[in-house]
């Protein structure tokens, strides 16, 4: 297994969310391994990322690709294992990992957000040229006006998605069960959404403060929803009815990031496990 993360790093230039997913499969069934020394085990996935930036300084396209492989995979892969070896729990660890991609989501706007920006543009011009009737929509213009201030959040989303869906099958591969009704993140993870509020009050950084409120939201979210399993299968005996109400409550996705955003505060569940995962 030795070689497989050099495939790895290939792959996550290629598509960074499979990349994700990928890698935190490797570190589950390479674990031992993998957390024994990190670096050392993780170092050939950075040499396809490197050598495709050195290859083709010039290509905008290709030096994000290699930055999102390096940054939005490799870095919050060894930041997961990293904290796992200095004995954190399952869910503080992603939870660093998670933080990692969100700080590295806002930073690459900030270096790559022109090139960003245009390619946004041109997307959206080609859907104008293709289905010029929907842009004659408020509705739609609404949206489209919507994503041009949240293109950082729309990549950091996505790829904090991945990683969540790595982290199950980490467990799984680990034969660790995942209970979502007991699943709770660390509490400090409040504290950081707290002082990203004082943003707004900057009109120059409230497009900052826009996206990574988006993006932070999602650990809540998660937390939300495991709040909801931990009640609802109580009430309800029928697992698939609990699953379909679970998906209907769901689309009201603030309600949910709020009520784990309490949790996180007042720990509804009375779990009192620091942030660990059942």
């Amino acid at each position: 297994m030795g070689f497989l993360p050099l495939v790895l790093g290939a792959l996550a230039t290629l598509n960074p969310l499979i990349g994700l997913i990928l890698m935190m499969i490797y570190s589950g069934v390479s674990l031992r391994y993998s957390i024994s020394n990190p670096l050392n085990a993780m170092a050939l996935f950075f040499v396809a990322p490197a050598l495709l930036a050195l290859a083709f300084r010039s290509e905008q396209t290709l030096i994000v690709s290699a930055s999102d492989a390096v940054w939005g995979v490799g870095f919050a892969s060894i930041i997961f294992l990293l904290a796992l070896r200095n004995q954190r729990s399952l869910s503080a660890s992603f939870t660093l990992a998670a933080i990692s991609i969100i700080i590295y989501g806002i930073l690459r706007h900030l270096v790559f957000g022109k090139f960003l920006t245009l390619q946004s543009e041109q997307a959206m011009a080609e859907l104008n040229r293709l289905l010029p009737q929907l842009y004659e929509r408020p509705e739609m213009r609404n949206s489209l006006a919507l994503m041009r201030q949240i293109l950082p959040a729309s990549w950091i989303l996505p790829q904090l998605t991945a990683l969540f869906l790595g982290f199950l099958l980490f467990m799984l591969l680990n034969g660790i069960p995942f209970i979502w009704s007991r699943l709770s993140f660390p509490k400090y993870y409040n504290l950081l959404i707290l002082l990203v509020l004082p943003l707004y009050l900057v009109p120059l950084l409230k497009p900052v403060f826009l996206n990574l409120l988006i993006a932070l939201s999602l650990i809540p979210f998660i937390q939300g929803i495991g709040v909801l399993v931990h009640y609802l299968s109580r009430l309800i005996p029928s697992k698939l009815i609990m699953v379909l109400l679970i998906i209907l409550l769901s689309l009201n996705g603030i309600l949910i990031a709020l009520l784990g955003f309490a949790d996180l505060w007042l720990d509804l569940r009375k779990l009192n496990n620091g942030g660990t995962t059942a």
